[in-house]
């Protein structure tokens, strides 16, 4: 009988412990999300601002040209900037900002990535143009009028390029950046604060 019990112990043990590793990830994201509402960007300047609730997005379902991959993105934080036809002076600021963030991050540079969505033109032209400065963006394509895109529109915010935005490991468009007049150093401070937060409260990513 103590056999059997002890088999049944060690059962439901292992059987929570699976439940708990499903539970992780989401719960994880839940509780920095939690946290950068009370303690980060709401309560400093030059920060992002969260979008309340959280909106899923799918950015796998974008038009990737050959040479570029979505699989790149998946579990990830993600940090998505808009183009149209060709990346203007403000498209190039804020893929030059991200760029700086990203490798601000030191050793957790693996765990972000960044995205530029191309609304027309020649996604794979861009690209290519744009590779020797940023050899580890991602491009992908999508009409303005996209359906895809309707998470990143909304009261004060669009997809028309004046605003980026940061994706979360599980796919949820979380917050959203204006740029800052021409001080990119005091607001990639503040960004490069959010994402440290986000990646120091949760391991997903």
């Amino acid at each position: 009988m103590e056999q059997v019990a002890e088999v049944t112990h060690r059962g439901r043990r292992q059987l929570l412990m699976l439940i708990g590793l499903f539970l992780l990830p989401p719960l994880a994201a839940w509780l920095a999300w939690q946290y950068l509402s009370t303690h980060g960007v709401e309560a400093t300047t030059n920060n992002g601002t969260l979008v309340t609730p959280p909106r899923p997005v799918d950015l796998a379902r974008l038009d990737y040209p050959a040479g570029q991959e979505a699989d790149a993105l998946r579990g990830r934080w993600v940090f998505v900037v808009f183009a149209d036809a060709e990346c203007d002076s403000r498209c190039r600021r804020q893929l030059f900002l991200t760029r700086q963030v990203r490798i601000g991050v030191n050793k957790d540079m693996p765990r972000v990535r960044r995205l530029l969505v191309v609304r027309g033109g020649d996604p794979a032209a861009l690209a290519a143009d744009l590779a020797s400065e940023h050899p580890d963006l991602t491009v992908a394509a999508a009409a303005p009028a996209d359906p895809r895109l309707a998470p990143f529109r909304g009261e004060g915010f669009d997809d028309r390029g004046g605003r980026f935005f940061l994706v979360d490991p599980l796919g949820n468009l979380m917050m959203y950046y204006a740029l800052d007049g021409d001080d990119a150093a005091r607001q990639g401070k503040g960004l490069l604060r959010d994402l440290q937060k986000l990646l120091k409260v949760s391991q997903i990513g």
